[in-house]
Formats: C-alpha cells, structure tokens, sequence
C-alpha cells in the first residue's frame, strides 16, 4: 500500500470516527444539546482537528441521517427483491419499513427531527428535483448523481433526498408490478397509492399514546394493529376480480 493510500484510509478512518462519536451524542441528546466541543471531547480530538474534517454540527448531524437512510432503503431493497408479485412486494416493503422502525429507533427519532423544519429540506425540492422524481417513475434513471464539491452538509442533504425519492419509486414500481400481474386492481394510479402508503407508514410509528391506550383495552396491541392495519391495506388495494 502506497503512503498516499494509507493516509487516505486514516483520514477515512477518523472521518467515520468523527461521525461514530456525533451519532452516539445525537442519539442520547436532542439536537440542540449537542455542541462541536462534545464531539471533539467524545472523540478525543482537538476542536481544530475536528473541524479540519466537519465545519459545523449540521453536516455532521446529516452525516448521522445519512447513515440511518441507506440502512433503511437497504433494508426495503432486500425485503422487496425477494416477494414475487406485486401485492407481495408492497407487503414487504411495508414490513421492512415497520422491522426498521423497531431495530433502529434512534435513527427514526433523528430523522422525524430531520424532517421537523430545522433544516431546509425545501431547497432541494426545485423544479430540477421533482422533474428527476418524475423521469424516474417513468423508467428513465437520472438520479445517482454526483455531488462531489459540494459542501457535506448539502451533499448529504441532497443524498438523503434522493433516497426519500428512491423509496417512493421501490413503492410505485412494486404497485405497477401488481397491476401488471394482476394481483392489484387495475384502476389504482401508483404515485397516489405510494403517497398513500408512505403517509400511512410515518403515522404507524406515531400513534398518540392515548389511541394506543383505547386499542389495548379492545385487545389490540401494537403489533396486532399493525397486522390488522396490513391486512386493510392489502383488501384495499388487491384485485379480487382474477
């Protein structure tokens, strides 16, 4: 291994420490409660070495959602890839979402924050954006982009959009596979369902605690509205004519 390959691993290395330390502060701490100091202390680095590689909390803060993003989309991309037809895969992509929802409750709750309008999400969203959205429904890839030269905070930004979008196209795709097979109705429009699918997912892991309380006295627990909750989805949108 060359010198050079070497310390592009370290300062690889001690770029991923950096983000472990700020993740397992952003994880027990609200947003604000967090400083650039603590990340340096936790990592046990200088504040001016810190910020040789961060220049502020936020990318660091979106590096962490970043992280949290693909494991969730991996975890779609797998489940979905391996049901057959289209009902199936909608059911699986749904099940991914809700096993991530339980597995990884930190990366949830940081990214309900993400969403919660500190960050200017809606920068992103330009004509630009929602033309690729739109191309890409269609079948025509032009996402994966390159956001080299970017700063991080906005690269990430941009990153952890695309793959929003990224799921939202897993969910039309997985309705079209069942309109095309047969196993969902044929009138329903993708992008609405997916819409659909995808507010109704975010909710699930919101329940106010006092509707929660009123199902456990009807004996609905949260896992058995869940399943009760697929199953309306799954008689909502299933093609009951073949």
């Amino acid at each position: 291994m060359s010198i050079r390959d070497r310390r592009k691993r370290e300062k690889e290395q001690r770029r991923n420490d950096i983000i472990n330390a700020a993740e397992k502060l952003f994880f027990a701490r609200v947003y604000d409660d967090v400083s650039m100091n603590d990340i340096a202390n936790e990592v046990e680095l200088s504040k001016a070495t810190l910020y040789l590689y961060f220049n502020n909390k936020e990318e660091l803060f979106l590096s962490t959602v970043l992280r949290g993003t693909l494991i969730l989309n991996s975890t779609i991309k797998n489940e979905v890839q391996k049901s057959k037809t289209g009902i199936e895969k909608v059911s699986a992509f749904r099940k991914a979402y809700h096993n991530f929802t339980q597995n990884y409750p930190d990366y949830l709750r940081i990214y309900k924050y993400f969403q919660s309008g500190r960050f200017d999400i809606k920068k992103i969203i330009d004509e630009e954006y929602i033309n690729d959205v739109i191309s890409e429904i269609n079948g025509d890839l032009r996402f994966k982009k390159d956001h080299d030269g970017e700063n991080i905070a906005d690269a990430n930004l941009k990153r952890i959009m695309e793959l929003r979008s990224e799921r939202l196209i897993i969910m039309c795709n997985s309705i079209q596979t069942g309109i095309d097979d047969g196993t969902i109705r044929p009138e329903i429009d993708p992008v609405e369902a997916a819409v659909l699918l995808s507010s109704i997912s975010k909710k699930m892991s919101d329940i106010p605690p006092d509707h929660e309380k009123i199902l456990e006295s009807r004996g609905i627990d949260h896992e058995k509205f869940i399943v009760d909750v697929e199953k309306f989805i799954k008689y909502m949108i299933m093609n009951y004519s073949e």
